[in-house]
C-alpha cells in the first residue's frame, strides 16, 4: 500500500489493520468451537471447553486461572492466583478458595496462600473468605506445612489486617477471640485493630456480657477513649482480677477514675497487686509513683518490674533505690539500671555514677550515663575522670573521661572546659596507641581538626590505622562534607585489596580501607570506586558489603544485573535491604520489577522497609501495586508509615513522594560499644576489631574498633541500633 507524502506511518498502519477487518468480515469463518493449544506456561493440558463457553472465556477467564493453579510449577500458581484477583468476579473468588482446600497444591505453598490472602483482602465480608482468613490467623496455615516457614509471621500479620480492615462485624469478631485466646494470633490481631481500629465500639464488643481481662487489656492498649464507659463499671465489680484488669486499661487511658482504686490498694497492699498499683500510678503521674517503684525494686519477685518503670518514669527519688537493687539485679540488667540513674539525674545520681565508674564492669555504662545527664554535677563527675588526681595516675580511667567528655559536648554541648586542651595533647601520643586514637576522634567529632589533616598520608603501606578508624568514625558527627573528604583515601585503599600493592577484586579490604568505607555515605554511587571491586566487597560480605551493594545497585547494567539478583536473594537481610536501597536511583527503568518482585514475599520487616523507600524514588507505574500492598496489609507498622508517606500530597496514588533517610546533621545520638572477650587469652581479638552498625533507618555503617577495643559510633538517628563485629581482624591491622 502506498501513502500519499507526509502521511503519517501511525495513520497507515491503522488504515491498513481496518482494511484487513474489513475484509475478513466478509469471508466465511470456520467453527471455533476448538479450544487453543495451551502454553507450557498455563501449567496444564487444555481441557474441552464447555458447550456455550466463548473462545474469549476460555482463553482468558477463569478456567486458564483454574490450570494455572493445579500446576506443579509454584510461579504459575502465583499467576493463576494474581489473574484470579483480577477478574474479581464471585466466579473467580469461589475458584481461588477451591484451589486453597486441603490437599490441593496451592494449599501446601506459604506463597501461594500468601498471595492469596492479599488477593481475597477485599472480598473479607464473605463468609467462605473469612473462614480462610481466620484460619490463616489462627494457624499461619496448618503447622504441618508452614512452622519452619519464615513466611508464617508474615502470612498470620495479612490476614489479621485483611480482617481489621473490612470492618465486617464477623471478621472483628474472629480478631477478638484470637485476642481472648492469646498467643501469636492473638497478638498478630491486636497490632491488626491498633492498625485499623473499628468504627464504633459496639461494633467490636458486640453482646458481650463478660469481657475476658485479655481483652480489657487490649482496650487500654488501643488508646480509644469510647472504651472508657465500657470499663469503668468494672471498677467495682466483685472480681478482683477484673478491677485490676480495668484499672491498668483506665490508667493508660489515662483516666484518673482508677487512680483512687490505686491508692487503696496502697494504703492496704494485698499479695500480688504492688506491681499493678505501681503502674497505674505511673502511668496517670500521681505523686506516691515513685514510693511504689521504689517498693519493686527492693522486692526480689518483682524487681525486674520496678526497673521497667523506673525507666518508664525516671525520678531523682528513684536513685537510692536503683543503687541498692544494681548488686540484686541479674548481670545482663545492671548496665539498665544505671542508665535509669543517669535519667533520673541530679546530685545523688551524679555521685552514685561517679563511683561506679570504679567498677570495669559497669564504667562504660556509668561513663556514658554522666555523659548523657543534664546538670553541673554530672559535668564536674566527667571533668574529674579527665584531670582528676586519679586520672593522672590511671590512663584507663583518663580515656574513659575523655570519650565521655566527647560524648557530652555532642549529646549536650556542655563540655568540661578542660577537654579541648587534653584532646589536642592526646594527639601527640605514638601513633597506633589508644591514646591517640581518643585525641584524633574527638578532635575530628568536635570540629577541632579536619579528618584529613590528622589521619595525612596513608597508603597501604604505611599507614596509622588506628587514626583512620578514630577520624573515620569522628567524621559521622560532622556530616556528608566530613565524609566526602574520606572519598580518595577509599578509593585507593578499596583498589589495593588487603594491603598487596598488586590489588585485585577479590582481595579482601584493608582495615583501613573498613573505615575509610564511610565516605560511601556521601556517594551513594559509589565515587571513584571500580564496579567489579564494589561488586567484590558487596559478595565478600564483612562491614562494607551493604553499602557496596548499594552503589553497585546504583549502578546497574546488563552486566551486573546478575549480581544483583544473587545480592536481592541472598541470605543477609542487611545486604538485601541496601540493594533495594540502590535500586531506588537504578538507571535502568525494569529495576522497579526487581523491587516489585522483591516485596512480595520478603519476610524480613527492615528489608521491606528499604523497598517501599526504593519504590518511592521509582517513576515507573509498576511500583504502584506494591506501595498500596504495603499501606494496606503489611504487618509491619513502620512498613505500612513508610507505604503511606510515599503515597501522600500526591495527586494520584500512581504517582510517589521520595522518601530519604534522615540527614546526619539532624542525628545527634551516639553509641557507645566497649568490646570485652569473653575469655582473657583473647583480648588480642577485641583490638582494632571491624564491625558493622546498622543504624535505626536501616543504613550500615562501617566502623573499626580503637587499639583498646572500644567504639563510639555518633550522628545516629533515634532509635534502636545493632552492631554485628566482624568474625576476624583483616589483613594489614597486626601492628595496631
Amino acid at each position: 500500500m502506498r501513502f500519499p507524502p507526509g502521511t503519517p506511518r501511525a495513520l497507515g498502519l491503522a488504515a491498513a489493520l481496518a482494511a484487513t477487518a474489513i475484509a475478513g468480515a466478509a469471508a466465511p469463518q470456520p467453527p471455533t468451537r476448538t479450544a487453543r493449544a495451551p502454553r507450557a506456561e498455563d501449567g496444564g493440558a487444555p481441557s474441552a471447553v464447555e458447550p456455550g463457553a466463548t473462545p474469549l472465556r476460555g482463553s482468558l477467564g477463569v478456567p486458564v486461572a483454574q490450570r494455572l493453579l493445579a500446576s506443579s510449577d509454584p510461579e504459575a500458581r502465583l499467576r493463576g492466583i494474581e489473574r484470579l484477583g483480577a477478574i474479581g468476579t464471585e466466579e473467580a473468588v469461589s475458584a481461588l478458595l477451591a484451589a486453597l482446600e486441603q490437599g490441593a497444591p496451592g494449599a501446601r505453598d506459604p506463597r501461594a496462600r500468601l498471595a492469596a490472602v492479599r488477593t481475597l483482602a477485599p472480598h473479607a465480608a464473605r463468609d467462605s473468605v473469612r473462614q480462610l482468613l481466620s484460619r490463616e490467623l489462627s494457624e499461619g496455615g496448618a503447622p504441618a506445612r508452614s512452622a519452619a516457614s519464615p513466611l508464617g509471621e508474615l502470612l498470620r500479620g495479612t490476614a489479621a489486617l485483611a480482617l481489621a480492615r473490612s470492618g465486617d462485624r464477623r471478621a472483628l469478631g474472629a480478631l477478638l477471640n484470637a485476642i481472648v485466646q492469646g498467643g501469636a494470633a492473638g497478638e498478630a490481631a491486636a497490632r491488626a485493630l491498633r492498625a485499623y481500629p473499628p468504627a464504633s465500639l459496639q461494633l467490636l464488643l458486640g453482646s458481650r456480657k463478660r469481657l475476658e481481662p485479655a481483652l480489657v487489656a487490649f482496650l487500654g492498649e488501643l488508646g480509644d477513649l469510647r472504651a472508657i464507659g465500657a470499663l469503668r463499671p468494672m471498677l467495682e465489680g466483685g472480681d478482683r482480677a477484673a478491677q485490676v484488669a480495668a484499672a491498668r486499661a483506665l490508667a493508660r487511658l489515662g483516666d484518673e477514675a482508677a487512680l483512687a482504686k490505686a491508692r487503696a490498694w496502697l494504703r492496704s497492699p494485698e499479695p500480688g497487686l504492688l506491681e499493678a498499683t505501681a503502674e497505674i500510678l505511673v502511668h496517670l503521674g500521681a505523686p506516691e509513683a515513685p514510693d511504689a517503684v521504689a517498693a519493686l525494686l527492693g522486692s526480689e519477685r518483682a524487681r525486674l518490674e520496678g526497673l521497667r518503670l523506673a525507666e518508664l518514669a525516671p525520678s531523682e527519688r528513684l536513685v537510692p533505690a536503683l543503687a541498692r537493687a544494681l548488686p540484686l539485679l541479674p548481670e545482663d540488667a545492671r548496665p539498665r539500671a544505671v542508665a535509669a540513674m543517669g535519667r533520673a539525674g541530679g546530685a545523688e545520681a551524679a555521685r552514685q555514677l561517679r563511683g561506679l565508674v570504679a567498677r570495669p564492669e559497669l564504667a562504660t555504662a556509668a561513663a556514658f550515663a554522666l555523659a548523657t545527664t543534664p546538670g553541673a554535677e554530672a559535668r564536674a563527675a566527667v571533668a574529674e575522670m579527665i584531670e582528676g588526681a586519679r586520672a593522672a595516675k590511671d590512663a584507663d580511667l583518663r580515656r574513659l573521661g575523655l570519650r565521655a567528655g566527647v560524648v557530652r559536648g555532642l549529646v549536650l554541648g556542655d563540655a568540661p572546659e578542660a577537654l579541648e586542651g587534653r584532646l589536642l595533647a592526646a594527639l601527640a601520643a605514638p601513633r597506633g596507641s589508644s591514646e591517640r586514637a581518643v585525641g584524633v576522634f574527638g578532635a575530628v567529632a568536635l570540629g577541632l581538626r579536619d579528618a584529613g589533616e590528622v589521619v595525612g598520608a596513608c597508603s597501604p603501606a604505611a599507614c596509622d590505622r588506628a587514626a583512620v578508624h578514630a577520624a573515620a568514625r569522628g567524621a559521622l558527627a560532622r556530616g556528608e562534607r566530613a565524609l566526602a573528604a574520606l572519598a580518595p583515601l577509599f578509593a585507593e585503599l578499596a583498589a589495593a585489596g588487603g594491603g598487596d600493592a598488586a590489588g585485585g577484586d577479590d582481595a579482601a579490604p584493608d582495615a583501613a580501607a573498613i573505615s575509610a568505607g564511610v565516605a560511601l555515605l556521601a556517594a551513594p554511587r559509589g565515587g571513584a570506586v571500580a564496579t567489579s571491586r564494589l561488586a567484590a566487597l558487596a559478595e565478600a560480605g564483612g562491614p562494607l558489603a551493604p553499602l557496596a551493594a548499594r552503589a553497585l545497585a546504583a549502578r546497574d547494567d546488563e552486566v551486573i544485573r546478575g549480581r544483583l539478583k544473587r545480592l536481592l536473594e541472598g541470605s543477609d537481610p542487611v545486604v538485601r535491604a541496601h540493594v533495594a536501597l540502590g535500586l531506588g536511583s537504578d538507571p535502568m527503568p525494569d529495576s522497579v520489577s526487581l523491587l516489585a518482585r522483591a516485596y512480595r514475599f520478603e519476610d524480613d520487616p527492615a528489608v521491606r522497609r528499604a523497598i517501599v523507600r526504593g519504590l518511592s524514588r521509582r517513576a515507573e507505574v509498576q511500583r504502584t501495586r506494591a506501595l498500596l500492598a504495603a499501606r494496606d496489609l503489611d504487618p509491619d507498622e513502620g512498613v505500612r508509615a513508610l507505604a503511606r508517606a510515599a503515597l501522600s500530597d500526591v495527586p494520584r496514588a500512581s504517582t510517589s513522594r521520595a522518601l530519604d533517610a534522615p540527614r546526619p546533621a539532624l542525628a545527634t545520638g551516639v553509641v557507645w560499644v566497649a568490646i570485652v572477650p569473653n575469655d582473657r587469652s583473647a583480648a588480642a581479638s577485641a583490638s582494632s576489631r571491624p564491625a558493622r552498625l546498622v543504624r535505626p533507618d536501616g543504613v550500615a555503617v562501617p566502623v573499626v574498633a580503637d587499639p583498646d577495643g572500644v567504639l563510639l559510633v555518633p550522628g545516629v538517628p533515634p532509635g534502636v541500633s545493632s552492631v554485628l563485629l566482624a568474625p576476624a581482624a583483616p589483613p594489614g591491622d597486626s601492628g595496631s
